[in-house]
């Protein structure tokens, strides 16, 4: 008997959808959701193929997790996959910690016994080096990883799914049907002010064991409890994976020396907490420092031998802790100097103690936020950039002193004009300046005792400017119009959560593709 087999124009023809143009195709898909866009892809093998390019493009060239069991398992199941492997290039981390300091409404009691499992098992996850097994595994199965990201905020560029909806870490959705409580409870509103920083810990760890060398490292945060601390910045060698005191090759440990010496991205949000009694050794050239001060400038020293070993960097973002950030300015004026002699490096380090910014020399982007410093320590510090190109400051305020006949108006327009007439007056091709101030110190102190002006740029807070044929960086900032003309009654001006939302995604160069939630 023969086979009757189905006229393959007849099953053509009963599939006019694939038969369409891959650019008709995208053009339709755009405007569906997430599930109707999985259910078009289901309907045929042809349709799957025309639309897979995009599909991975837009759904797992980034991807967005969680430190929970379910959210890394999600990971390793990616990595392990031999098509998704190849796709994501994008890997962020949300720090959502499930605290029961979070309860903000009233529960039943099986939600709370839920939540209070879900945090056990978190600690466990990460204090017993599984999460860092996990991490190291998917990392090494990861061939064209570029971007690791730790954020604590979601993304407002989702379009699919409607206005409202955003990107968050893959297994939030879930996490939230299960404990049956609001999402912000695990959204960056931890109690625990080290989180950010031993999460920064153990993805390093984790890309030093798995032979990752990520392009680009980013730390995103906004929340006044998270930001990175001086201990996330430890260079010593990382224990190979394995028994307690057993490794193989001879013991030798991995050092995440090579790591940085790849990057060429490199954004930070810092929490140096200055402790005001504190002291601590400095070098004899320095002028004398009050006791916080000279605490700050040692608290600093950790990132600073971190940034020595980074040779590589073309864009460097650091936002300051804001909450102290009067004492920025000894960090922006000691950056870059040298180590003391007795500063302990690791033993394979070949960083240069005098040499502690060996990138410097050709930065071509820098962008300095929510910090204070005088206009010389920053004049200053911009100097050493012989390379630069785009400059951004956001949230970013001048002390000047009672001491000079100069007023708040002068401040900035004294800045601007500095700025103009040095080398980079005409090599900027970027500059931008988004809410900026003005602090005038009093009675040789900074707490409690300073006026704060705001600048304002007609009726703007921020303006910026590109480099064009026929205008250039100097006549644009001769005809800029800066007025300083409001006085806030609090030292440092609050934030609002929404700017620096803004502010994070517009500074991104990654704005065009997605993270992503729990896949439906």
């Amino acid at each position: 008997m023969a086979l009757v087999q189905a006229d393959p124009s007849l099953v053509l023809e009963s599939d006019r959808l694939s038969r369409l143009p891959v650019e008709l195709l995208l053009r339709i898909t755009h405007y569906l959701t997430t599930p109707e866009l999985c259910a078009v892809r289901s309907c045929s093998r042809t349709l799957e193929c025309a639309l897979r390019h995009f599909f991975l493009l837009e759904f797992f060239r980034r991807k967005q997790f969680m430190f929970t069991e379910f959210s890394l398992q999600a990971l390793l199941a990616i990595a392990r996959h031999p098509l998704l492997s190849q796709s994501l290039r994008h890997v962020s981390f949300g720090v959502e910690d499930y605290s029961l300091a979070n309860l903000s409404s009233p529960v039943t009691e099986e939600q709370a016994v839920n939540l209070m499992m879900a945090t056990a098992q978190q600690k466990t996850l990460l204090a017993n080096g599984r999460a860092l097994r996990l991490l190291a595994e998917a990392f090494s199965l990861l061939p064209n990883l570029e971007t690791v990201q730790l954020r604590d905020f979601p993304s407002r560029t989702r379009f699919r799914d409607g206005p409202f909806e955003a990107w968050r870490s893959y297994g939030l959705c879930t996490a939230r049907a299960q404990l049956g409580v609001e999402s912000r409870m695990l959204l960056g509103k931890t109690d625990d002010p080290d989180f950010s920083s031993r999460a920064f810990v153990l993805l390093m760890a984790a890309l030093a064991q798995s032979n990752a060398r990520p392009a680009n490292i980013e730390v995103l945060m906004h929340a006044k409890v998270t930001g990175l601390k001086n201990f996330a910045f430890d260079l010593a060698p990382v224990p190979r994976p394995g028994l307690l005191g057993v490794s193989p090759e001879n013991g030798a440990d991995v050092d995440i020396l090579p790591i940085l010496a790849g990057l060429r991205r490199l954004h930070l949000k810092l929490q140096f907490i200055f402790h005001p009694h504190g002291r601590g050794p400095l070098a004899t050239d320095d002028p004398p420092l009050t006791a916080r001060s000279q605490q700050a400038a040692v608290e600093c020293l950790p990132l600073h031998a971190w940034l020595a070993h980074c040779p590589n960097i073309r864009w460097l973002r650091l936002n300051l802790h804001k909450e102290v950030r009067h004492y920025n300015n000894v960090f922006l004026k000691r950056l870059g100097s040298p180590l003391p002699a007795f500063y302990p490096l690791p033993e394979k380090s070949r960083a240069s103690r005098n040499i502690t910014m060996p990138f410097a020399t050709h930065l071509r982007r820098l962008d300095l936020g929510h910090a204070c410093c005088r206009r010389d320590v920053l004049l200053d510090l911009l100097s050493r950039f012989p390379a630069l190109e785009q400059l951004s400051l956001f949230r970013f305020s001048l002390m000047y002193d009672n001491s000079t006949a100069e007023t708040a108006q002068d401040v900035w327009h004294n800045f601007l004009n500095a700025l103009a007439k040095g080398p980079l007056g005409t090599q900027l091709t970027h500059l931008n300046l988004n809410r900026l101030g003005t602090l005038k110190q009093l009675n040789n102190t900074y707490r409690h005792t300073q006026k704060t002006h705001t600048v304002m740029f007609e009726d703007e807070e921020s303006a910026s400017y590109s480099a064009v044929f026929d205008k250039s960086l100097v006549s644009w900032l001769k005809t800029l119009p800066l007025e300083v003309e409001r006085e806030n009654s609090s030292d440092v001006e609050e934030e609002v959560e929404s700017d620096y939302d803004t502010y994070s995604d517009y500074m991104s160069d990654d704005l065009d593709e997605s993270e992503s939630d729990d896949d439906p």
